[in-house]
């Protein structure tokens, strides 16, 4: 059993720890938690979750034994920092929560974080280091780039590109075929019908650019 090591010690970290939690206990998880790394060492506070901080990000030595996630929620961050680490040779899993379904045909990158009731519908190209937080998936042929973020209950419909660091509020919806760009924000509950140029922040139903 290969050791797992997370990247990242905030709100989105104790999330993950708890569906792992509930996996070890189930006996669906096939890794060996051993802790975090955060450039906080104080992250947690005087929460008691059981695992420690056991390093910095800027001084962690990337262990070839061992496996990571990283789980900091803003793309950018994410991004820079999964890459720095394969850079370095580290080696990345994806996390699926047993409740999560990937169908057929799915290509999919290194990094990626599907938490519980999640889903990929076939055909759809997946990058690296994607987000996917509960009840929310990709509908068919659906194209996704590094780093995006989908908080809860979002929908991505058929036939819809997602640049990289593409970050959804929850409940947000992109109604099929629409092309969106890199580092686009989408506000909770925005409804997108047309295509996104790059860095542009979204909100309201139907969605306009906000200035």
């Amino acid at each position: 059993m290969k050791d797992l090591i997370i990247i990242g010690a905030g709100g989105f970290a104790r999330e993950l720890l708890s569906y792992i939690k509930e996996e070890i206990s189930n006996n669906y998880f096939q890794y060996n938690l051993i802790g975090f790394i955060d450039d906080n060492l104080n992250s947690f506070g005087e929460r008691e979750t059981g695992y420690d901080i056991i390093d910095t990000i800027t001084s962690h030595k990337i262990r070839e034994e061992a496996v990571y996630l990283c789980a900091i929620a803003d793309p950018k961050t994410r991004l820079k920092i999964g890459n720095d680490f394969l850079e370095k040779g580290a080696t990345f899993i994806n996390y699926f929560h047993h409740t999560a379904e990937i169908r057929e045909r799915v290509k999919m990158g290194v990094g990626n974080i599907f938490c519980p009731h999640t889903w990929a519908n076939p055909d759809t190209s997946i990058g690296n280091f994607v987000l996917v937080n509960n009840l929310s998936g990709f509908a068919h042929d659906c194209i996704i780039g590094d780093a995006c973020t989908i908080n809860g209950a979002c929908q991505i419909n058929g036939n819809n590109t997602l640049g990289k660091g593409v970050f959804m509020g929850s409940g947000a919806i992109i109604v099929p075929g629409r092309r969106i760009g890199d580092f686009v924000k989408i506000s909770a509950g925005a409804v997108i019908f047309s295509n996104v140029k790059d860095n542009r922040t979204m909100v309201g139903n139907p969605a306009t650019m906000l200035k």
